[in-house]
């Protein structure tokens, strides 16, 4: 008998919602949205960002999420549950099941070298490099495969902790927690680099319209940003709602609060790094050179620095840790129902999955690469536009919109319309741009 019934639930509304933002807002939203921001037009961008979360993003996550609501399955048995005569649908399932377990494993790196550069900040190590010094560090490091091995295994051994604690005194305790953490963090660093003399061409980068840098492909940009960051299609948004055991639970509702709270964390990041960066006199560069190559010569640069460049790494390390550990928990909530697995057998198989990718991929090299053009460019846009066409065409969008709980006639209508028509359309575009 699996112990899922009875262990596989949140305490709360409030729990559910602490632990999908968690899932939500992981490291793109701190390192790879305000960057995205800044250089594709700035408000124009965010208002084409904010309009696609709206007329695609929330009906696509609320159609994950009740699908494993309606019928308190995970994924493939979801399928089944919802189209017993059509079981070729459920192979969606394990096409949900295989990008969660790639995106947690091939990602190790990324999380050790956010382990390690919180060592380092707290140790006082970046104190007085420049540029040079810190390119050459950053390559040392990185390079080093026992060491990051070391603290890729210090974050598996943090994931198991928390996984091994089930759902409320686990996933939903950490978010709880550590949540509230982060947004102090990034309030505390946000006010510290507006102090800064020369800080408003920061916010100059992020907001000022720009019609020069925003066209087709800032558009093509943004749809590809909020598609990954709502997390269509990680299996985790799936397995959350069928933990939710309130029958009368508003899904819509739930997932616009998501969304607006996973924008809301990516516009904190934007004001936390870019305000400060300018005043520095540095220029903005994209994803891992800005994390780890130029915000620690932020940080050298402020009083207080070795303090809030450590407050930085962790709170870096918050997003990341509840992001992966949600996944996680949804791989290994998603074996117990679907194998009737104890949980520590289910975290065992998660583990030994996680721990052989994950070593192949910390050089951050080839197998690296494949893994995450095969997860982003492939899986995850057929698995979502599989999410589409089934709630909007198999299961059926009528029957879809009862199960949400919504009662307006106008989110009823934009949730059908764009399930059945918008989204398909769209994920279709992103997909065929992406491999083209």
């Amino acid at each position: 008998m699996s112990e899922r019934t009875n262990e596989n639930a949140f305490s709360s509304f409030m729990g559910f919602l602490f632990t999908a933002i968690g899932f939500a807002v992981g490291v793109g939203s701190i390192w790879r949205f305000p960057y995205l921001l800044g250089t594709n037009g700035g408000a124009l961008f965010l208002i084409a960002y904010v309009a696609i979360i709206l007329v695609i993003g929330i009906p696509l996550l609320t159609a994950e999420i009740t699908m494993g609501f309606k019928t308190q399955k995970t994924a493939v048995l979801a399928y089944r549950a919802l189209a017993p005569r059509q079981r070729i649908w459920s192979y969606a399932g394990y096409a949900h099941l295989l990008a969660a377990l790639l995106i947690i494993s091939y990602t190790l790196p990324i999380y050790a070298w956010i382990l390690g550069y919180l060592y380092h900040a707290a140790a006082g190590t970046f104190a007085g490099m420049d540029s040079a010094a810190l390119g050459a560090f950053f390559q040392a490091f990185t390079g080093n495969t026992g060491l990051v091995a070391a603290f890729a295994a210090l974050n598996l051994v943090i994931t198991v902790v928390i996984v091994n604690g089930g759902v409320k005194r686990g996933v939903e305790l950490l978010t709880k927690v550590f949540l509230p953490v982060l947004g102090v963090i990034m309030a505390v660093l946000i006010i510290a680099g507006f102090r800064m003399p020369g800080s408003s061409k920061g916010l100059d980068f992020l907001f000022r319209p720009n019609m020069e840098n925003f066209g087709l492909a800032s558009l093509q940009t943004a749809l590809g940003q909020a598609f990954f960051a709502v997390g269509i299609g990680m299996l985790a948004s799936m397995v959350f709602g069928s933990y939710i055991k309130n029958p009368r639970e508003n899904i819509g509702k739930s997932s616009f609060i998501i969304c607006v709270a996973l924008i809301s964390a990516g516009l904190m990041a934007g004001l936390m790094i870019f305000p400060a960066l300018f005043s520095a006199g540095f220029e903005a560069t994209s994803s891992v050179g800005l994390v780890f190559m130029t915000v620690p010569l932020v940080f050298n640069t402020m009083p207080g620095g070795a303090i809030l460049g450590t407050l930085f790494f962790f709170g870096f390390y918050i997003a990341a840790i509840t992001s992966s550990v949600g996944v996680a928990e949804a791989v290994v909530g998603m074996f117990m129902d679907q194998f009737a697995m104890s949980r520590k057998k289910a975290l065992a198989v998660t583990l030994t999955f996680m721990t052989v990718v994950g070593w192949f991929c910390l050089p951050a090299g080839r197998f690296f690469a494949i893994c995450d053009a095969l997860t982003n460019n492939y899986i995850l846009p057929l698995g979502a536009l599989a999410i589409a066409i089934f709630v909007g065409w198999i299961w059926g969008a009528d029957n879809f919109v009862d199960a949400t709980n919504v009662q307006s006639p106008f989110a009823r209508t934009w949730l059908k319309v764009s399930v059945q028509y918008v989204s398909p359309i769209v994920i279709a575009f992103i997909f065929l741009t992406s491999v083209l």
